[in-house]
């Protein structure tokens, strides 16, 4: 799969599409289907410069959250919503710097229009062309003739949950309320051209002028966005996310506590950088996130993350080195960092390490994860990953609801980590693994993501082999340097 730079435009885009006459999209275009929770993010992956959203799903799937077209505004990116859920989203965004086109957009914005039932429809897949299935209130508002009867037609449309709005209710509804002829004019109408599909013709209109420069934003790192990049940044064509790889790497590679611990370092040396005033310049973080980007490339013909997370994690990089190339090196940073927050100078270095230990929430699960995508050992851990997927589905298929108790995943880590099971709450500690049930510090997750896997007496598919390929792949973090 090669990386698809040339893709300035990305539309997300079904049925406001899928009529007659098809809309041809420029060079620079990509057409992607209708967006879901967590296509935004996997967008920026690619550097667009431009995203335009007409269609998505929001009935059968998780819908593309507010906090996603933030972040990618954060990043600089130019996101246009027009027609249907994008004009929803870009009413409600507007103050923000989405860019709202179209008379869907207006009515919503202006107060004539309110429920998403009002451009909600059923469609058919992909395979199909997205044909829709139902027809758009707001299509049968803007293409109803002014004759009498219309109100009681739409009041009548209304009623109705959207999913039975059909084109053979609607022309029911239609003959009754309007009578033969305007029935039959309204029916052409629809028939011929729509109001969303106007709309889109003017949102890629706009998505094809240079968007300008556009300033970026960086929110203060910690937890914004974080469940939503744990459960959607995943690998190229496959659903597996890089978190999932991570958690793996935690259970079952040999180097994750030593990675974990250069990690926390990282993340004091950068703190106590910024406390000192340091911060890269723009030129060199860019500069390095090309590189680091030209290696998820290499690996898996797409980067694994989106640009604004491979600058955070070159800012990081830099701000670490910064510090420890300062006066008194690592142990004065450290130093002048634990005087910071009140811990006595000559405890500096063990207390530090104890808060990261005792408070996993200062160093957030993605962050780990982030820096573990540059690592050599990330393609198997996400294979690995896939793998158990596979069979902790067919076990959950089998079990009938059933779990594994408690007391025999702690068996399990145990076996994994050659510890006794009273000590595997302290050992998935190490590892950046905490009891309980949140994806930023979940062990029991982890051990149930693979347990099916781990006690099956014979392999039903590559599991094992791609576990042993882990184990063996060596796990950096200096720097990402050799990463290649």
């Amino acid at each position: 799969m090669a990386d698809r730079t040339d893709e300035r435009v990305l539309v997300f885009a079904g049925p406001t599409l899928a009529g007659p006459p098809q809309l041809a999209l420029p060079p620079g275009f990509a057409l992607r289907p209708p967006a879901r929770r967590g296509d935004v993010l996997e967008a920026l992956a690619g550097n667009p410069e431009t995203l335009v959203l007409l269609d998505g799903y929001y009935y059968t799937v998780p819908a593309v959250t507010h906090k996603e077209i933030l972040y990618a505004l954060d990043a600089g990116v130019r996101v246009i919503g027009a027609a249907s859920l994008g004009a929803l989203r870009a009413v409600e965004l507007e103050a923000f710097g989405m860019l709202g086109v179209g008379r869907v957009f207006a009515d919503f914005r202006d107060g004539r229009l309110d429920g998403d039932d009002e451009v909600a429809l059923l469609h058919a897949p992909a395979e199909q062309g997205y044909r829709p299935l139902t027809v758009a209130l707001v299509e049968v508002r803007h293409a109803l003739p002014a004759v009498a009867g219309g109100a009681e037609l739409l009041r009548a449309l209304k009623a109705l949950p959207f999913v039975e709005r059909t084109p053979r209710c609607l022309e029911e509804l239609a003959r009754r309320f309007l009578g033969e002829a305007s029935a039959r004019e309204l029916l052409h109408a629809l028939a011929t051209s729509g109001v969303k599909e106007s709309d889109a013709r003017e949102a890629l209109a706009l998505a094809a002028t240079p968007p300008g420069e556009r300033p970026r934003r960086y929110r203060p790192a910690g937890r914004y966005l974080t469940f939503d990049k744990e459960t959607a940044v995943r690998a190229p064509g496959s659903r597996v996310a890089v978190m999932e790889g991570w958690r793996i790497a935690q259970l079952l590679h040999p180097g994750a506590i030593r990675f974990l611990r250069r990690l926390r370092l990282r993340a004091l040396l950068a703190e106590a950088a910024r406390r000192a005033g340091h911060e890269p310049a723009g030129d060199q973080v860019r500069t390095r996130a090309e590189v680091l980007r030209s290696v998820q490339v290499e690996r898996f013909g797409r980067p694994l993350l989106p640009a604004p997370e491979i600058e955070e994690e070159v800012r990081l990089e830099l701000l670490a080195a910064a510090a420890a190339a300062g006066p008194g090196g690592v142990r004065g940073a450290l130093r002048a960092l634990a005087a910071a927050f009140g811990i006595d100078r000559r405890q500096a270095l063990q207390r530090l390490h104890r808060l990261f230990l005792e408070q996993p929430d200062l160093l957030p699960g993605w962050w780990a994860a982030r820096a573990f995508s540059f690592t050599p050992a990330c393609a198997p851990a996400l294979r690995a990953a896939g793998e158990a997927r596979e069979v902790h589905a067919c076990f959950l298929r089998r079990a009938g609801g059933g779990r594994i108790v408690r007391e025999d995943l702690w068996r399990l880590a145990a076996d994994l980590w050659g510890c006794a099971p009273d000590a595997v709450s302290a050992e998935g500690a190490r590892r950046g693994l905490f009891p309980g049930f949140s994806l930023s510090d979940g062990l029991r997750e982890a051990l149930e993501y693979i347990a099916a896997a781990e006690r099956l007496p014979v392999p039903i598919n590559r599991y094992r082999e791609e576990t042993r390929l882990l184990a063996m792949t060596a796990l950096r973090l200096e720097g990402h340097r050799g990463d290649r």
